[in-house]
């Protein structure tokens, strides 16, 4: 595989991760997954951060925009980006580990924000609470994607280190 083909997967990668916010429910999305596994792919810091944002941005321009809690949301992906960059050691179990951290966060920080703009809980333990079953979901679907973007990442290095020998 030549450099020009991995630059194509990378883009195709990133195609895939923003039309998969039309097609999966909210909750299944890789876009933790692609912030979490950014430090693999680059070790470009503004890269890092602002990829997985600029896909919401633009995803948002088509799907609309959600009012006051979207400050949250943009702030913790960027904080996410942060994170996987310091979690990031290169191993699966460091990927892990920072997609878990990550989610964690988003549940602590976005409800957190819903709760402050008032939308339909009593208190924030209940806003915690009623969110877990949504962010057990986004906590699966990061994982999954994060470990098929690592496989398809070492394949994809393999690949490149055969064809190098040649």
């Amino acid at each position: 595989m030549s450099i020009s083909e991995f630059l194509k997967s990378a883009l195709l990668i990133v195609i895939c991760v923003f039309l998969a916010r039309f097609i999966m429910p909210p909750s299944y999305t890789p876009v933790i997954a692609m912030a979490v596994f950014l430090p693999f792919m680059t070790q470009h810091k503004s890269l890092q951060m602002l990829l997985p944002v600029s896909i919401l941005f633009l995803s948002d321009l088509i799907l609309g925009f959600y009012g006051q809690t979207m400050i949250y949301v943009y702030g913790t992906m960027i904080l996410i980006g942060l994170l996987s960059r310091m979690m990031h050691k290169g191993t699966v179990s460091s990927l892990l580990l920072s997609g878990f951290s990550s989610v964690l966060l988003w549940h602590l920080v976005v409800n957190f924000g819903v709760y402050m703009n008032g939308l339909g809980t009593q208190s924030l333990a209940q806003t915690y609470l009623l969110a877990i079953p949504f962010d057990l979901k986004l906590l699966f679907s990061t994982v999954t994607f994060s470990l098929v973007f690592y496989t398809g990442w070492s394949m994809t290095r393999k690949s490149l280190l055969v064809s190098t020998r040649n």
